[in-house]
């Protein structure tokens, strides 16, 4: 088996190329060639093949499909982009999955086709008594963002191809930037939000590859299960206080309801086993990629002299 993941130079698509080489299976990358793409493929190019090429190009598409078994389809543009450029976002999320799934259906092989969606086509559940599960809450996706990848959902699911869409939860990675700590405020502090260690999802999408004659044309929600459900000022502060920062005060946070909540992930974790690692597995290999990534003595002295004298002013300036 050889498998493309598009958008895979991406952090994620990185991970997943990791654990599928892991396994023994070859991986070919197919994104955007730039400075930002290459530069993230490095430490792979020697062990994966990397296909430079547009999700919104034909011949680009069936270059990339050549000699392949399986693909992961997670090209996507992403908030807060998505958001603020709704026609590029229709663009590539809506347009570029149509033209994959045609593309694959002219090789007239049956490649199986794994698409990572987002739980943001459920929309805001606020109100939710319960934690929400792909099979009985219905979508009502609010933005172009979750508008587009609901859409492109529909058109794997009406294609005839053999599918499994994933549903994916909270990821995050370690190299925060300026645009990062921006978002931190677009979600209310009271919000539900149900944390998922990026490997647990990598393990979910080579598992679906491996299983997707038991999985296939299913729906699932990828997240941290039970045991990773907090509310948003519980991420905020563990992750601040790792530096001895304080959580910023509430009225800096939208109170408009976010997308994110609690999930139902029985199913995908009894047909999928990817529960590997939990939030304070994450809040670990945080801490130590503070300290590789600064020195060793960054995290002492924010902790115990930035935070203590500084802290309520630096989160007030975030």
């Amino acid at each position: 088996m050889k498998v493309l993941i598009t958008g895979g130079a991406g952090h994620l698509g990185i991970t997943i190329s990791r654990y599928f080489l892991k396994q023994g299976i070859p991986v070919r990358v197919f994104d955007l060639d730039n400075a930002r793409n290459r530069k993230s493929v490095e430490g792979l190019k020697h062990a994966v093949e990397i296909c430079w090429g547009d999700i919104t190009d034909e011949a680009s598409i069936r270059n990339a499909l050549e000699g392949i078994d399986t693909v992961v389809h997670m090209a996507a543009i992403l908030p807060p982009v998505a958001d603020r450029m709704p026609s590029l976002a229709g663009k590539v999320n809506i347009d570029g999955t149509r033209l994959l799934v045609n593309e694959i259906k002219s090789t007239g092989r049956a490649i199986p086709l794994i698409y990572t969606s987002s739980v943001a086509v459920h929309g805001p559940t606020p109100d939710a008594a319960e934690p929400i599960c792909a099979d009985q809450h219905v979508c009502n996706p609010k933005g172009a963002y979750a508008q587009t990848k609901y859409e492109a959902e529909n058109i794997i699911k009406g294609s005839g191809l053999d599918y499994v869409i994933l549903r994916l939860s909270v990821n995050m990675y370690f190299n925060f930037e300026i645009s990062d700590i921006k978002r931190m405020f677009s979600i209310p502090l009271k919000n539900r939000i149900e944390f998922c260690h990026p490997e647990n999802t990598a393990v979910a999408i080579v598992n679906a590859a491996a299983k997707f004659e038991q999985v296939k044309n299913q729906t699932f929600i990828i997240s941290g299960g039970p045991n990773d459900r907090m509310h948003y000022r519980d991420l905020i502060g563990a992750i601040l206080n790792v530096m001895g920062l304080p959580v910023p005060p509430e009225y800096k946070f939208t109170s408009k309801p976010y997308y994110l909540d609690w999930y139902e992930t029985g199913k995908s974790e009894t047909m999928l086993t990817y529960h590997i690692k939990t939030f304070a597995h994450y809040m670990q290999d945080y801490t130590r990629e503070l300290s590789r990534r600064f020195t060793p003595a960054f995290l002492p002295f924010m902790r115990y002299f930035v935070g203590p004298v500084f802290g309520w002013m630096v989160v007030r300036f975030m």
